[in-house]
């Protein structure tokens, strides 16, 4: 992470007459949340010819800890020719050269384009961050009038109407490719670095539409695996949408991919060259000196991808500390280190913070590797977190969370931490505990967990960390109550299901001075109820078929699709439903945060 009054002497280096006014949009927008940089991606510096690239190249560079490139010295150094002369003879031939030598290059510098890269190479920059070192017409003029080393562009024009034309042309080229303002990177380096998010094209789906579906979710590349994809379907309209990373799992790897990709990534055994990304898949979990010694004769800042499954949770630190070997020896922007496995998921989320690549999911309908996280959760992470080292995590426990809420109510970063009914709660915890400061809890673990941390009540849904060990209260009180609240001259409320929401709603009702009536599937009869009710079975629960209402009105606690399922249910069979699904979640989501900011 760089320091802010560091980043503001980058502004030292652009044009004087804009100086001024990008110094006082950097101090309103200073304090703004922005995307950190995505580690492992080529940074560009781009714009209008004398705009100053070259003199900030080298201040970016090392700000970032990355090595600086001028395409138009390299071009110089690769072909031995001026480039005056070059563009003078020969234009299409040195803007060919410089499109596939800027393609060459291997990614995660910071590279300095010509003047005309960002209007004629716009889709050579797709993946990369581009931004564009901003410069004024009168400076532009002032400085092109006075520089006669550079060729004229239009010669057939005088060179007023020359540079006129062209910066004007140029600028609406440069809108349309969208580059990031000086600003909007500025804000980027204050928030450091940060893992570059993939996802994976499942099998079967429409290439196209997914590739641009993945974009606009917050993708930063798309992998295909020749071992879910045959190799005579065409990338290029995928390549349109994301940058793609090629991965051989089985066979070989069709050329017509190869030209497509801008990552390749190879299986370890017999391979030689440097600029693709080494990866290992692991059979079962290793020690870290047996990690190490896989990756033995692998050259020093190669990119690495290591895979192994969790194992236990509580051999984390194991892996963690494998992944710090291997960023010691490889770079910390050359290093992935994944878990696999059923209860991977949280663990894969702290080891993101290091990471160079983070495999995500675009939806819970399917995966790549167990363990994935939404990167609906990751996005907002990257835009909302704030991570202080490995203690302000929060999750949600429970099973089926794709569309919970949760997330995005919630300081971030706030992960789904989706669990089969049978996982190892009392592992998990106490793997948890040093990288998460608290966790909402779900169905089916609200009373699992109560028992486990010998809460006094039946069941729970908020876990906070307290000293060596988490402390368990219920936020479901404060939203039973909210519930309630409008039934109270009623006297009696009669409850439909007895799971971990009864225990809160008990509570509350005990608080509100009400009486209440608690019903199972297994108690429901022909007769219709009525009076007010609550109805707690979740959407995917089968409803007892006699169930019947007669001047009821039932609340209902679910949102979203389930709240209208249950909603469409009680309306069929007599009721009126209320939804007091926002009242109660908005309810006990304030209780929850009070909770987790008392966390040690």
């Amino acid at each position: 992470m760089v320091a802010k009054d560091g980043v503001v002497t980058l502004l030292d280096q652009v044009d004087p007459r804009l100086q001024p006014l990008l110094r006082a949009e950097w101090e309103r927008r200073r304090h703004e949340r922005a995307e950190a940089l995505p580690c492992d991606v080529t940074v560009v510096l781009a714009g209008h010819r004398a705009a100053g690239k070259t003199l900030l190249l080298p201040r970016v560079a090392k700000a970032l800890g990355r090595h600086g490139v001028d395409l138009d010295a390299e071009l110089v150094r690769r072909h031995q020719r001026p480039l005056r002369e070059w563009l003078e003879t020969d234009e299409r031939g040195f803007r060919a050269a410089e499109r596939d030598t800027f393609r060459s290059l291997p990614s995660g510098l910071v590279v300095a384009v010509g003047g005309g890269f960002l209007s004629l190479h716009a889709e050579s920059l797709r993946g990369c961050v581009t931004v564009e070192v901003p410069i004024s017409f009168e400076t532009y003029v002032e400085r092109l009038t006075r520089d006669t080393t550079r060729p004229r562009l239009r010669p057939e024009l005088t060179l007023d109407e020359e540079l006129r034309e062209v910066y004007s042309e140029r600028e609406f080229r440069h809108a349309a490719a969208r580059p990031l303002s000086l600003i909007d990177f500025m804000l980027r380096l204050v928030r450091g670095r940060r893992a570059r998010r993939v996802v994976t094209l499942p099998p079967h789906e429409p290439i196209e539409v997914f590739a641009w579906r993945a974009r606009h979710a917050g993708a930063e590349l798309l992998e295909i695996r020749t071992d879910l994809h045959p190799p005579e379907i065409d990338l290029l309209p995928a390549s349109r949408a994301l940058p793609l990373l090629i991965a051989r799992r089985a066979g070989h790897l069709p050329d017509a991919w190869r030209t497509r990709a801008t990552l390749i990534d190879e299986p370890l055994d017999g391979l030689v060259d440097p600029s693709v990304l080494r990866s290992f898949h692991a059979e079962r979990p290793l020690r870290t000196q047996e990690a190490l010694a896989v990756w033995h004769g692998v050259t020093a800042g190669a990119r690495v991808k290591h895979v192994e499954p969790l194992g236990s949770p509580r051999d984390f630190p194991r892996l963690l500390e494998t992944q710090a070997a291997l960023i010691e020896r490889f770079g910390g922007e050359h290093v992935t280190v994944l878990a696999t496995g059923p209860w991977a998921l949280p663990f894969r989320a702290v080891l993101a913070q290091r990471n160079a690549l983070d495999y995500l999911t675009l939806d819970a309908s399917w995966s790549a590797a167990e363990g994935q996280r939404l990167l609906g959760d990751a996005v907002r992470e990257a835009l909302k977190g704030q991570v202080d080292g490995k203690t302000r995590r929060l999750g949600i426990l429970g099973h089926g969370l794709a569309h919970s809420r949760s997330p995005r109510l919630h300081q971030q970063p706030f992960d789904r931490i989706d669990l089969s009914p049978d996982a190892p709660l009392d592992e998990l915890l106490d793997a948890l505990h040093p990288y998460f400061r608290g966790f909402a809890v779900t169905n089916p673990f609200k009373k699992r967990i109560a028992v486990l941390s010998q809460a006094p009540m039946a069941a729970v849904n908020t876990l906070i960390r307290a000293g060596g060990g988490w402390h368990a209260e219920n936020s479901d009180v404060a939203g039973a109550e909210a519930t309630l609240e409008p039934f109270r001259a009623a006297l009696k409320v009669t409850v439909l299901g007895d799971g971990g929401v009864t225990a809160a709603l008990r509570i509350a009702a005990t608080n509100l001075r009400l009486e209440l009536e608690v019903l199972t599937r297994a108690q429901i009869t022909a007769a219709p109820l009525r009076g007010p009710l609550v109805w707690t079975w979740p959407a995917l629960v089968e409803i007892p078929a006699a169930l019947r209402f007669a001047d009821a009105q039932v609340a209902v606690i679910a949102y979203g699709a389930p709240a209208r399922k249950i909603a469409a249910e009680i309306s069929a069979r007599g009721g009126t439903p209320l939804r007091f699904g926002p009242r109660w979640f908005i309810a006990q989501a304030r209780r929850q945060r009070s909770l987790w900011e008392s966390a040690t």
